[in-house]
């Protein structure tokens, strides 16, 4: 049995893959398409992979990787105030899942709700932790009033997960707009922070 790890062959599936189910479609690409964009033959993609479902699991995981890295990034920077680190952490938590909608869509669908339920779990478990840390700052600078921070950090993660794994993709941009404006307000009011202190939404929705 192959290496968990990622080899070199193994990772020039996985990018070959990733690159079209984005293009395609996760089932409108088929491991056939996938062995021609490596340049080899089918027969080798099922020494590192059991099926194209294992392979989005790979996929998948290997996201999840880049946004606790992205996370963890903006929570190590030096010098930032607590409403600077928060729109670094919107940023660094929308970055990636934006450029991967087509494969987190893929996961929402009914049948995938077991791997679905996993990542929403780890997401909370990475965004959530983050959020009470930028709170305590906040409050300790006197530009939140947030008395719980562990609870408002837990209800401003389910609000943005819910956001990252349902937003329309039909809005004006106008409409856009107004989601935005309306997350700005919840978030201030879950913070205690003063009207417009939350601008990180306006620049991050899709």
């Amino acid at each position: 049995m192959p290496s968990k790890g990622v080899p070199s062959r193994r990772l020039d599936f996985v990018l070959a893959a990733q690159s079209l189910f984005e293009e395609k479609g996760f089932e409108n690409t088929s491991v056939d398409d996938i062995a021609a964009r490596v340049g080899v033959a089918k027969g080798l993609f099922y020494y590192y992979f059991g099926s194209k479902e294992e392979m989005l699991e790979v996929i998948i995981e290997r996201l999840m990787d880049e946004i606790d890295s992205s996370i963890a990034a903006a929570m190590e920077k030096k010098g930032l105030s607590a409403i600077e680190r928060f729109s670094e952490l919107i940023s660094a938590s929308t970055d990636v899942t934006s450029r991967s909608k087509v494969l987190l869509s893929y996961f929402q669908k009914e049948r995938n709700q077991a791997c679905h339920l996993a990542m929403e779990k780890r997401a909370m478990n990475m965004i959530a932790p983050a959020l009470e840390q930028i709170i305590r700052q906040g409050n300790e600078e006197g530009v939140f009033d947030a008395p719980h921070p562990i609870s408002t950090a837990i209800a401003l993660a389910v609000m943005l997960n819910g956001v990252r794994r349902s937003f329309p993709t039909d809005l004006t941009a106008e409409e856009v707009v107004h989601v935005a404006a309306v997350m700005q307000h919840l978030s201030e009011r879950l913070l205690g922070a003063r009207p417009g202190t939350i601008t990180a939404y306006h620049d991050q929705l899709p």
